[in-house]
């Protein structure tokens, strides 16, 4: 059971739905699951999760290297191996020889995986009529805007260095990585 001091400071700092930045992105996107749910058949039977929809995107019409797509994705190699596999699978994508890198091969859109990203934007675009119906189009394009804006500084403060924190990775965590993000400055 919780003592009085504990449960006061925890009634203090850490309830306040508007403070928490971790709750309101958890339950944003525990929402738009949801929500996501029922735009699922409008993009079809295929067994595609967030991460699947995020690599879709990534691709673009030029295509990308499995390093870049893991590196824009925020995941391992080994973890971005697995979903290209999955998209393999479902000939969403293809693997072509890169022209400028005889190291590296580029994944390319199939034109189905085209017409499933195409399904997948316009799903996104009854997704972004419910947030504007909600809030106003106005405050739902400063949404848009500000998350964006957060996305893009974080990407631009992470590290290429990886990093296992002092005294090494936590009990079973074994192969974890953990990507650094810039320290915020000190003023000094």
């Amino acid at each position: 059971m919780l003592s009085k001091s504990v449960r006061k400071t925890i009634l203090e700092n850490c309830l306040s739905k508007e403070d928490s930045f971790g709750r309101q992105i958890y339950l944003l996107y525990r929402y738009t699951v949801l929500w996501d749910g029922t735009l699922w058949p409008k993009i079809g039977s295929l067994p595609l999760g967030p991460s699947h929809i995020h690599l879709l995107f990534t691709i673009g019409l030029d295509g990308v290297s499995n390093s870049e797509m893991a590196r824009r994705a925020i995941v391992s190699k080994q973890a971005m191996s697995k979903l290209v596999k999955e998209m393999l699978y479902h000939e969403l994508i293809v693997i072509v020889p890169n022209e400028h890198d005889s190291r590296c091969n580029i994944i390319t859109l199939t034109d189905k995986g085209g017409r499933v990203l195409l399904k997948i934007w316009e799903a996104n675009k009854i997704l972004r009529a419910e947030f504007e119906k909600r809030l106003g189009k106005a405050k739902a394009k400063k949404l848009l805007s500000l998350m964006a804006e957060l996305v893009e500084s974080l990407d631009s403060s992470r590290s290429a260095s990886v990093v296992v924190p002092e005294g090494g990775l936590p009990a079973g965590r074994t192969g974890t990585v953990i990507t650094r993000l810039s320290a915020p400055s000190s003023g000094r």
